[in-house]
């Protein structure tokens, strides 16, 4: 079995990054290609999405520069609070027309709400909303792989 601390960082990771215009609008993908040794690792069988809603004022669908500098800010903190120790694994970031996902891979969900929350207590008010869900097997991360190799 792995141990937590043999994944990698979020931060010391190579990132990989795949485009799509499905009706004419942009998405974007970022993902962690570094992962695929530790596909289903049995310490983190749940997918939290972190979704942050957003107003599309431009014709692209995408954030404006400003938005993206916040959302930045926003990852940083949330992979300084929740990678440092592995405690949550962020997998891939998906940009869709008003929306921004963070796929993380979690096992103690009570603990990354707690550090959640103090990670962005810092900030205003953001339009998040999460969800958890059972992927032990790590199926969504590998449909990135499908989609994107």
């Amino acid at each position: 079995m792995t141990s937590n601390s043999e994944i990698p960082s979020a931060d010391s990771a190579s990132w990989n990054i795949a485009e799509s215009k499905p009706e004419g609008q942009p998405r974007l993908i970022r993902y962690r290609p570094d992962l695929e040794p530790y596909l289903g690792n049995p310490n983190y069988p749940k997918r939290l999405v972190i979704i942050w809603d957003f107003e599309i004022d431009n014709s692209s669908g995408m954030p404006s520069q400003q938005l993206v500098e916040d959302m930045k800010s926003v990852e940083d903190a949330l992979i300084s609070s929740l990678d440092s120790d592995r405690l949550a694994i962020l997998a891939f970031v998906l940009t869709n027309p008003g929306s921004r996902e963070w796929h993380y891979y979690i096992g103690d969900i009570e603990e990354v709400g707690n550090r959640i929350n103090s990670a962005l207590s810092t900030f205003p008010k953001l339009p998040l909303h999460l969800q958890v869900e059972e992927d032990p097997e790590w199926e969504q991360i590998k449909t990135v792989y499908e989609i994107c190799y």
